[in-house]
């Protein structure tokens, strides 16, 4: 369903604020992961095995969903808002925020942007899914299930090759 309160016409700077939670939370998801890849997490060095090769690509087609489902919401489908809010809470939070276990701030390593990294994909992936729901229960729309379901098979499939992934 559409809404034209999730929507964005690109005249202006006034977005939605789904829709600015939104880059906020891809900007600190992707400068996890590619501190992740910068600091040798994984080698990718010669022939990729095929964890490394799947994580690799899901990781890039998370990053075009990402922006499938601001393109979706921001012409008011409420379906691009709902992908937008898995992406923050499975692939933000949960992926790129909870590795804070592994090395807890102060994080030794690319200090201070890990810990930015870390933090931000938590506290805004956390926020992005509950802005997402509550902009989708304001708006009243009924989003449609193939936008949040691509999201949540590109996560799921994501994390399942990263946690098979041998890490160097």
């Amino acid at each position: 369903m559409r809404s034209e309160r999730l929507a964005w016409s690109g005249r202006d700077w006034r977005m939605p604020v789904w829709l600015w939670l939104g880059l906020v939370t891809m900007f600190v998801s992707v400068l996890h992961i590619v501190i992740d890849f910068g600091v040798g997490l994984f080698d990718l060095h010669g022939t990729l095995s095929l964890t490394e090769a799947t994580t690799l690509l899901g990781v890039a087609l998370i990053q075009i969903w990402w922006a499938v489902s601001f393109m979706a919401g921001a012409a008011g489908n409420g379906s691009g808002v709902a992908s937008a809010g898995i992406l923050g809470a499975g692939w933000a939070a949960l992926t790129n925020g909870y590795p804070i276990v592994y090395c807890p701030p102060v994080c030794p390593e690319a200090r201070p942007l890990t810990d930015i990294g870390h933090i931000g994909s938590i506290v805004f992936g956390i926020l992005l899914l509950f802005v997402a729901i509550w902009s989708l229960w304001r708006a009243r729309v009924r989003p449609h299930w193939f936008l949040p379901a691509v999201a949540l098979v590109l996560v799921v499939g994501t994390v399942v090759s990263l946690a098979n992934t041998a890490i160097s």
